[in-house]
């Protein structure tokens, strides 16, 4: 269950208050164990764990590949007890709410050595954002219509079900180049959502770099450089794009598009995928 009651009171202009029920989106930690390490703790919808730590563990370049997996094992009693409709009365992480993953050849961030956390609103990239990009270019020729960008925003709003219900999630949706949904992902964490679209294609040996990425939120830095280094030619968002976001996709030769609402949108960067 992504969802929860929760007791409300509500206000109406010209109205008395009122109590009701409400459905609030669930959100609760996630630690990321690599090889018998912890890695990072994240505040996270439940669902698609597994898919969320691939994920993590490739836009983080703490693997290079999902070949690097060995072993992928989730224990979350948290999730069994939700999905079985209960009260969930504790957020601990040793209520077993864990991903445990062994790898080959693990990349630096892996031997961190303690847990991080990484909040709701915040990224999991490097704080190395004030420097360029510099981990090679995207060299896909991928050439996606106008119209098939037009329709996108529709297309990954409708398979958002719990924000349909809630209003609160963030969605990720990879899309082939003629608009067919290949997987849709949704989390109180953008980057979550990121992660768990890219982790479910990872885990299933599809590629993505033909693919095409659309976002619910806004191109940051963070989300930029996770899409760059997973292969992804072209980004799409809702929102809007960030300086140091556009700046990492000029680098990288990613095409990101922004403020695509079915009517418009806008292209920063690397024009010659989009054609009409």
């Amino acid at each position: 269950m992504s969802t929860t009651e929760w007791h409300i009171t509500r206000h109406r202009r010209g109205g008395e208050p009122e109590g009701a029920a409400d459905r609030v989106v669930v959100e609760l930690p996630l630690e990321i164990r690599v090889n018998g390490k912890p890695l990072v703790a994240l505040m996270r919808l439940p669902g698609m764990d597994k898919e969320l730590a691939a994920g993590f563990c490739l836009t983080e370049k703490v693997i290079a590949s999902p070949s690097q997996i060995r072993l992928l094992k989730h224990c979350g009693s948290m999730e069994r007890e939700i999905g079985e409709g209960r009260e969930v009365e504790s957020t601990e992480l040793d209520r077993g709410n864990v991903v445990d993953m062994e790898v080959d050849s693990p990349g630096e961030r892996e031997r961190f050595g303690s847990t991080f956390l990484v909040r709701t609103g915040c990224g999991g990239a490097d704080i190395s954002a004030i420097e360029d990009y510099n981990e090679g270019e995207i060299t896909s020729e991928l050439q996606v219509k106008e119209e098939v960008i037009y329709r996108l925003g529709e297309e990954l709003t409708g398979r958002q079900d719990v924000f349909r219900g809630t209003g609160g999630t963030h969605g990720a949706g990879i899309f082939t180049a003629d608009g067919e949904a290949v997987v849709v992902a949704e989390d109180v964490g953008r980057h979550n959502a990121l992660d768990k679209a890219v982790g479910w294609c990872a885990l299933r040996g599809i590629s993505i770099a033909d693919k095409v990425l659309i976002l619910s939120g806004r191109v940051s830095y963070e989300m930029a450089l996770k899409t760059a280094r997973v292969g992804l030619p072209v980004l799409v968002s809702m929102a809007a794009p960030t300086s140091l976001g556009l700046r990492v996709a000029e680098r990288a030769g990613l095409t990101v598009i922004g403020f695509s609402d079915g009517k418009r949108f806008n292209v920063y960067t690397h024009p010659r995928r989009i054609v009409p």
